[in-house]
């Protein structure tokens, strides 16, 4: 005889699965007061260094640094190597 498998715990332990993953997710997704005031301090300073640059002078700082620590990335990667 073949008995009937009820699904009734898997989608209870699924459903509970989900909820806590999404609760996770979401409490991550906020930022916390140091978290708020560091990341407005960051702008902050942004905006006195480069406030006065134009979207493409902006990009073209972003696209200097980005070049820059790759540049630096790769050389202390060969002095690793040797």
């Amino acid at each position: 005889m073949l008995r009937k498998i009820s699904c009734h715990g898997f989608k209870t332990s699924l459903t509970a699965s989900l909820l806590v993953s999404a609760a996770l997710l979401v409490g991550c997704a906020e930022e916390g007061g140091a978290e708020k005031a560091g990341r407005q301090i960051d702008e902050a300073i942004e905006k006195i260094k480069h406030g006065d640059e134009g979207p493409l002078e902006k990009a073209g700082r972003k696209t200097d640094e980005a070049l820059a620590e790759m540049k630096e990335s790769m050389e202390k990667e060969k002095e690793k190597e040797n």
